[in-house]
């Protein structure tokens, strides 16, 4: 697909793009214990706009492909029902890779969006995992819970993801849902189970997620509707979903999936091309490389 990728050029980018944010101690007690932040105005109505025609640009490019280079099975290791998966959103993963632009404004980002995660986690460096444009289609499917580090490349207590509104994200066309706390659960499953997670397939059954974890079935939710141009910052183990989109116009997202330095390869595929696969040894292999994983932000 990459050979017939037409990219549309797109105008020097306005900075900064993004607003200023500030968090405090109780922001990042209230992450710790709740696995989630939110950040309103992220982004003013101006950088909104530049968000916009950049994403939305790239995924006009990228027409029907997921993906800008071949992963086997399209790299999808997150659903078990294609049919239905297919109307849940349109899903364009790594746009960094394809657009230049792409790359930019989330480079730029960093010090901001970077710094935001990297407090939140308690680390130091923050790389790029990767990104997705995540679009509701009118009448899309809901998203079931489910947790997100489980089907990553790498296996990390500090994962950590940044959920950007392109579009008012409302009850009505499918926001984001979070299960305050059960980041807390599933972090202990994953030291019992010597650093691994069951991978919860978004299916039809929103509740597949409780096969795996059913001490979390009583547990309280939260819907989190957002402005365009606001955020939310979640953890990598943190159940969450989406509603459906039962509204005849698109609600539009972008996301940042973000890592520590020096992650060592697990063995999923996730987004990992197929020839890469073949360089990559499980449990030696680092992520530390600027080409595939950029540092979106380091303490200096």
């Amino acid at each position: 697909m990459s050979s017939s990728l037409t990219v549309t050029p797109a105008p020097p980018l306005t900075l900064p793009v993004t607003n200023s944010v500030t968090i405090t101690e109780d922001d990042i007690k209230s992450y710790r214990e709740n696995g989630y932040f939110v950040v309103p105005n992220l982004l003013s109505p101006s950088q909104l706009e530049q968000w916009r025609t950049i994403i939305f640009s790239a995924v006009n490019d990228r027409a029907d492909a997921k993906y800008k280079f071949p992963i086997a099975g399209q790299g999808d290791s997150t659903n078990v029902d294609f049919e239905y998966y297919n109307n849940v959103f349109t899903q364009r993963i790594n746009l960094w890779q394809s657009h230049n632009s792409v790359k930019q404004l989330l480079l730029e980002s960093g010090s901001v969006i970077g710094k935001i995660a990297a407090e939140l986690e308690g680390i130091d460096c923050v790389r790029i995992w990767h990104d997705q444009a995540l679009i509701k289609e009118p009448f899309a499917n809901p998203t079931a819970w489910h947790l997100d580090v489980s089907y990553w490349s790498f296996t990390s207590l500090h994962a950590i993801s940044v959920w950007i509104a392109l579009d008012d994200a409302t009850l009505e066309n499918g926001c984001m849902y979070f299960m305050p706390g059960s980041h807390k659960v599933t972090e202990s499953r994953y030291y019992e189970e010597n650093n691994e997670l069951a991978e919860i397939k978004i299916g039809k059954n929103l509740s597949d997620v409780f096969t795996t974890y059913p001490e979390l079935k009583q547990s309280p939710t939260i819907a989190v509707p957002m402005k365009a141009g606001s955020a939310s910052f979640h953890s990598g183990h943190l159940i969450h979903g989406a509603g459906a989109n039962m509204t005849p116009s698109r609600r539009a997202a972008m996301t940042i999936q973000m890592m520590p330095d020096n992650m060592t390869f697990n063995g999923k595929q996730n987004v990992i091309t197929d020839e890469r696969m073949k360089e990559l040894k499980i449990g030696v292999s680092v992520f530390n490389d600027d080409n595939f994983n950029p540092i979106l932000y380091k303490n200096s």
